[in-house]
């Protein structure tokens, strides 16, 4: 990767509050903010608990649709 575009990278890692940066001469040092990223987690786990009981739930119909393929159709 091309330091111009590695730097891109690190700018909209920096402005987005995902990482802190620190400039020493020629060198840039750079730390993950914990903090914005426990806001991340927290926000994946909520997603992640939503989704697993979207596919509970679908998992459940399609259970239940398998035993009433089974029965003879009414006339």
């Amino acid at each position: 990767m091309a330091l111009p575009s590695f730097m891109k990278h690190i700018r909209v890692l920096e402005s987005s509050g995902w990482i802190v940066t620190r400039k020493e001469g020629r060198v840039r040092t750079c730390a993950l903010d914990r903090d914005a990223f426990a806001l991340a987690g927290a926000w994946l786990s909520e997603q992640r608990a939503l989704w697993e009981a979207r596919f509970d739930r679908l998992d459940a119909l399609l259970e239940g649709g398998t035993e009433d393929d089974n029965k003879p159709a009414r006339s």
